[in-house]
């Protein structure tokens, strides 16, 4: 066999090698010939947004939008506000007429009640006994409508209590929605209000003001307990002026040094050690 003999090769194989250097240098070149900005688009564009929070949830809006959804949520709390604050004022007003409403039944009952004790006045004056004497059919008959009263006058008695605490239970509901309300915005005045603010206000309005214990639970608006409580904080003040003014009075005074007086210069000293060098003239000249 000879061994110089060159092996064969197809056309098939050099043309399936020339297909791959074909495939290999059209990738390149269209890598090379790719522009530039598309290039630059596969790379992340840079985040200009900013993080808005609305409702307690955080969001990225543009930078060129923040002011119109910041905006946009100032103008829906306000709106809320309005909306919340005009319920709570037709809250009250329904309450308040439906209290007006339940007063002026008890006063209706309380009125019939009167009217049936005046009635049973009348029987009370009745000499029974003689009566029954002298026309037992109308002694009777009178007993009857007297024993009718009575049991009516207890009627309208338990109706009248009933009124009147239905109009205790409706005067507890309306205090209690005014002092939830007091204390809301008491909480938007004075923020850090609380049980201790709360009993230095009381003693300050008691001791300074003589506000009575009576006075004090009757308050339900929150201007007047702010007012109290500037009041108290501008008596402090005035309290702590008198310490302020000690403590500078005892301050000590700071004492300022002496200017140092420029040296004044012997002239006729000076020009004698120049001249003789001797220790006597240095002396002199110091």
């Amino acid at each position: 066999m000879d061994t110089n003999q060159e092996s064969e090769v197809s056309i098939g194989d050099v043309a399936g090698l020339l297909g791959d250097e074909i495939i290999e240098d059209e990738e390149e070149a269209s890598a090379e010939e790719q522009p530039e900005e598309e290039l630059q688009s596969e790379e992340p564009e840079e985040d200009d947004s900013e993080e808005v929070e609305i409702e307690g949830k955080s969001y990225r809006v543009p930078k060129e939008l923040k002011d119109m959804v910041l905006m946009h949520k100032d103008y829906t709390q306000k709106t809320q506000k309005v909306a919340e604050d005009r319920r709570a004022v037709e809250e009250r007003a329904q309450a308040l007429q439906q209290r007006e409403q339940v007063m002026a039944q008890t006063f209706d009952k309380a009125v019939e009640f009167r009217e049936v004790q005046n009635r049973l006045a009348q029987f009370e004056q009745i000499d029974w006994q003689g009566l029954a004497e002298q026309d037992p059919v109308q002694a009777q008959k009178l007993h009857f409508q007297y024993t009718q009263l009575q049991r009516d006058a207890q009627l309208k008695w338990g109706a009248l209590q009933q009124a009147n605490q239905q109009v205790e239970q409706l005067t507890q509901e309306q205090r209690q929605q005014q002092l939830q309300q007091a204390e809301k915005d008491l909480k938007a005045r004075l923020p850090d209000f609380g049980p201790q603010l709360a009993e230095k206000i009381v003693t300050t309005a008691k001791d300074a003001y003589g506000f009575s214990p009576q006075e004090l639970e009757g308050l339900t608006d929150a201007r007047h307990v702010h007012v109290l409580h500037d009041a108290m904080k501008w008596r402090e003040l005035q309290a702590q002026k008198p310490k302020a003014m000690r403590a500078v009075a005892d301050a000590p005074r700071s004492i300022k040094p002496a200017a140092a007086q420029p040296k004044r210069t012997n002239q006729a000293a000076s020009e004698r050690l120049r001249k003789s060098g001797r220790m006597e003239d240095l002396a002199s000249f110091l």
